[in-house]
């Protein structure tokens, strides 16, 4: 495949490969780069070629180490807690963190959170703040803005400003879309929802997402009709697309990926005016050669990986691929519905790798939901931009065509937020499994691609590695499912039932939610989630006190599981569905165990340390307030930790957070949110990066608590409530990364 290239597109891809093996963020392509690299020396059968060859790696490498962006997560003595200040500019506004270039000896950027004072959008500053670990990095913590600097002339701020400009006009025509439109059209992603971002993940189109040909050439084949009509020829006409292409590149501010598409259509238009034909690698190799020399770094760029990766394969095998569609059809299927087809599944399957790498997910949908959302982004973009320079003379206007872009973007986020909800639509890989499979994809091609390798020989390599990936695929999953624990916030109405399970595949149930209406033990709602996972044993159930919307569906679940082990704080109620449990448990031989301060549960590596009620008599008073003595466990594993709080109240939450240390990840909201807990000394104390509530919707107590909500958005926690969002899933790794998936919208 790469001896076929043209000569433009292999010193091109040789040039990235030396730049991509030194760049931070790129090297995990390693394998394929080889491959890459090998592939033209190998087929070169003169000496000075294979020497050009080399020797254009060697530049890729030079100018990857010497460029001025290489590095831009930059090496600022960076450690929680520890004093900043830089000068920088705000690239983008947004919900959370937002990025920020530093200027100092080697441009980079790095994420900021604005705690205090105003961060102006483009041009340069002198922030000051403390460093804070978050999401596996660090962030700065933004607490003044000393100076503004003179702006003067200054372009690349103007060019800021201006596209945030358009991202705030688009959040006032599309108030509940303004995110995912933000990301269609001018390629900002830092005010998109975080769950809708994660649906684009899990079913396989977050390229939609990504400014890329596919955007590109949706406004160049739009304005190329448009000039056809008015009489044009089929030459000037391509060079008008591709000259409007480059305006529609500069209004968005001239992203990476933007860039590319329309260097790609200037070298075709050129090509097609001199009356030759288009040779599709050349011109994707000239454009990646033009942007690779420009800024070595931008190989590092995520959205830059699945730029080039999905227009490499749509021309690689989208033809192919649709050929054989059509053959399959015997004429019954549409062309172009072939074509479409092909298209979403060249662009899914090429893109999958880099998707894997920077999501850490692989989507078991991606063709047909790619297939589906493809057709709806065609109809929202071009509508999307009309209405954006409609408003840019007469609000009223844009507001107007707003209105049924709204409709479209109503149905692709409903559509992907539908599928992406379900576990099914994609699996957690981890990144050194995805190496492996790189790197026998490069073996395979290398061997398979070899013109002394008899045909046969490579039919039959290429099926051994089919097969090979039917068989391993499961095998894959397996370790890597063992090296996932996962979290369930479980939507029981106004109560609390969270399972936990652990690498190993043993579940653990912290409380059980009330009591269902029906006496049939599967309509209680843990007892319904866990048995859709398959669940049979239940390795702990801990009932953090005997209120009734913790231990109402207790009995349901006893006698449902085998539960090996039921922990509680042993307090003396009388209460009829306390006792019913005690005789479950008593008629199913679970064993009854007392929870007390300092006990630890090690299971598969996941650590229950039990933090509260502290030592007590054998039999608490029956008279005292059930939530005194609620249960508080940390759950720990590895770099991973959450802290579950059951009802205690914020008498317990303070003596507890005098004994703690921040670097928390989770945080389960006592209470249900009531004001009565999630005390400001805690928060201050755990710094949770995401604070779960599980509360009924609509409920009598008004849960949760405004003021709680109040503490939780000014301590910048990302909150998950199961009223709007239903069952929450938390997946964790031991490095301490880990995913919140929800179906409703993000709760802040």
């Amino acid at each position: 495949m790469i001896a076929g290239l043209p000569p433009v597109a292999r010193l091109a891809v040789v040039f990235a490969a030396g730049s991509a093996l030194v760049t931070p963020g790129a090297w995990f392509l390693a394998p394929l780069l080889i491959l890459l690299v090998a592939a033209p020396i190998r087929a070169s059968r003169r000496p000075e070629l294979r020497v050009l060859w080399a020797m254009s790696a060697f530049a890729g490498a030079t100018a990857g180490l010497a460029g001025d962006h290489v590095d831009r997560r930059c090496d600022l003595g960076a450690r929680d807690g520890a004093p900043a200040s830089v000068t920088g500019r705000l690239l983008a506004e947004g919900i959370r963190t937002l990025p920020f270039e530093v200027h100092h000896s080697r441009r980079c950027r790095v994420k900021i959170r604005i705690k205090g004072g105003t961060v102006p959008l483009g041009p340069l500053v002198d922030i000051s703040g403390r460093w804070s670990a978050w999401s596996g990095g660090f962030t700065l913590e933004v607490d003044a803005v000393e100076s503004v600097q003179a702006p003067g002339w200054d372009p690349m701020g103007l060019l800021l400003r201006w596209r945030g400009h358009l991202v705030r006009r688009l959040h006032v025509l599309y108030p509940d879309h303004g995110g995912v439109v933000a990301a269609l059209t001018l390629a900002r992603k830092e005010s998109l929802d975080p769950d809708v971002r994660e649906s684009f993940v899990e079913t396989g189109t977050a390229h939609l997402l990504a400014i890329s040909g596919f955007h590109v050439g949706v406004v160049a084949g739009i304005l190329m009709v448009a000039f056809r009509s008015m009489g044009a020829g089929r030459r000037p006409a391509g060079a008008l697309a591709a000259g409007g292409a480059w305006v529609y590149v500069a209004f968005i501010g001239f992203p990476a990926a933007a860039c590319r598409a329309a260097l790609i259509l200037t070298a075709a238009a050129s090509t097609r005016w001199r009356g030759r034909p288009v040779a599709r690698f050349g011109a994707l190799g000239a454009a990646l050669l033009a942007l690779v020399v420009w800024d070595p770094g931008s190989l590092s760029s995520p959205g830059f990986q699945l730029s080039f990766a999905g227009a490499g394969a749509l021309v690689r095998w989208g033809p192919p691929v649709a050929a054989r569609l059509r053959s399959l059809g015997a004429g019954y299927v549409p062309r172009g519905l072939c074509s479409a087809a092909a298209a979403g599944m060249a662009a899914t399957l090429g893109t999958l790798p880099i998707v894997a790498w920077h999501f850490e997910r692989v989507s078991l949908v991606g063709i047909p939901a790619t297939l589906v959302a493809s057709p709806l982004v065609v109809l929202a973009l071009p509508g999307a931009l009309v209405s954006l320079g409609a408003d840019l003379v007469s609000p009223a206007i844009g507001g107007f065509l707003a209105g049924g872009v709204t409709v479209v973007l109503v149905v692709l986020t409903e559509f992907i937020g539908w599928l992406g909800s379900h576990d099914w639509a994609s699996v957690w890989v981890t990144r050194g499994v995805i190496l492996a499979l790189l790197a026998g994809a490069s073996i395979g091609l290398l061997v398979g691609s070899g013109t002394r390798i008899r045909a046969r020989v490579r039919r039959s390599v290429a099926v051994l590695a089919a097969l090979a990936a039917v068989v391993g695929w499961p095998l894959l999953q397996g370790v890597e499912r063992r090296g996932t624990f996962e979290l369930l916030m479980i939507d029981v109405g106004q109560g609390d039932a969270i399972a936990l399970r652990t690498p190993g595949g043993r579940w653990i149930l912290v409380d059980a939610g009330p009591p269902a209406r029906s006496a049939d033990p599967g309509a209680q709602g843990a007892v319904r989630a866990l048995r859709r996972r398959g669940v049979g044993e239940i390795d702990l159930l801990v009932l953090t006190h005997p209120d009734l919307d913790h231990i109402g569906g207790a009995v349901a679940v006893l006698r449902s599981f085998q539960v090996r082990r039921v922990l509680d704080p042993g307090l003396a109620a009388g209460k009829g569905a306390y006792l019913e449990v005690l005789e479950a448990a008593l008629d199913e031989g679970s064993p009854w165990l007392i929870a007390e301060a300092g006990q630890v549960f090690d299971i598969d590596g996941v650590k229950l340390r039990v933090l509260h009620p502290d030592p007590g008599p054998p039999s608490r008073e029956p008279t005292q307030d059930a939530n005194d003595v609620s249960v508080v466990i940390h759950v720990e594993y590895g770099d991973f930790d959450a802290l579950l709080t059951g009802d205690a109240p914020t008498a317990v939450e303070r003596s507890l957070a005098q004994g703690m240390e921040a670097g928390f990840e989770l945080l389960k909201v006592a209470h249900h949110g009531s004001d009565t807990s999630t005390d400001s000394l805690l928060l201050a104390r755990v710094r949770p990066e995401v604070a779960l509530v599980s509360v009924g919707r609509g409920n009598r107590y008004g849960h949760p608590s405004p003021s709680v909500l109040a503490r939780l958005e000014s301590a910048d926690i990302a909150l998950y409530r199961t009223d709007r969002q239903g069952t929450i899933r938390v997946r964790a790794r031991q490095d301490g990364r880990f995913t919140v998936r929800a179906r409703g919208i993000h709760g802040r």
